[in-house]
């Protein structure tokens, strides 16, 4: 006896029906992940889903609606999901075999990552972690040949395109005056965007 006590019944799956047909792919599909997070209104209503294929046709959907789709530059052998940017909307994170890390979020805004060791990569995890008492902080697992690799507190301002027109000041208004010209527009451009 292996000490494993286990009971087999009915599951009733058999009885069910799928509410839907999402979509159809060309090519088999390698991985899914769902319930994806949102604070959009209106959102929540909807199971946020997203598949990835074999060759790297990454596609988000609400329900049954597509909400777009990307060709990534590589297979992808991990899909997973976490809020990178503290926005409460969980992004997709695609990991391929060589490290190369994509984050796309609900928009399809996207950033890339590639990772350091020039090795195959063996596993790969994403998520909220804790390290010590520190509590827990968005993080990514690379798992090579004999490493482990750890990015812990892992945090992007934003994935979409920032503008001058995102920043909470009246731009035009600063550089209407006459005293601010040339050299000290540019550089006081330059001082607004890194503060």
């Amino acid at each position: 006896s292996s000490g494993i006590n286990a009971e087999y019944g009915d599951s009733g799956f058999e009885d069910w029906e799928p509410v839907t047909q999402v979509a159809k792919f060309t090519s088999p599909v390698r991985d899914v992940i769902g319930n994806i997070g949102s604070n959009v209104a209106g959102d929540s209503d909807d199971c946020m889903v997203s598949f990835v294929t074999l060759e790297g046709l990454l596609t988000m959907y609400r329900g049954d609606q597509e909400l777009w789709s990307l060709q990534l530059d590589k297979p992808i052998f991990a899909l997973l999901k976490m809020d990178i940017d503290n926005d409460d909307n969980d992004e997709v994170v695609a990991c391929s075999w060589d490290g190369l890390t994509f984050f796309v979020d609900h928009k399809k805004n996207i950033c890339k990552y590639k990772f350091e060791e020039n090795v195959a990569i063996r596993g790969f995890c994403a998520g909220l972690y804790a390290i010590g008492s520190d509590g827990n902080k968005p993080a990514l697992v690379y798992i090579t040949n004999g490493h482990v690799v750890i990015y812990y507190n892992v945090e992007l301002t934003s994935l979409g395109v920032q503008t001058l027109n995102d920043y909470p000041f009246d731009f035009g208004s600063i550089c209407d005056h006459s005293e601010i010209t040339g050299e000290h527009r540019v550089k006081l451009i330059r001082n607004l965007l890194t503060t």
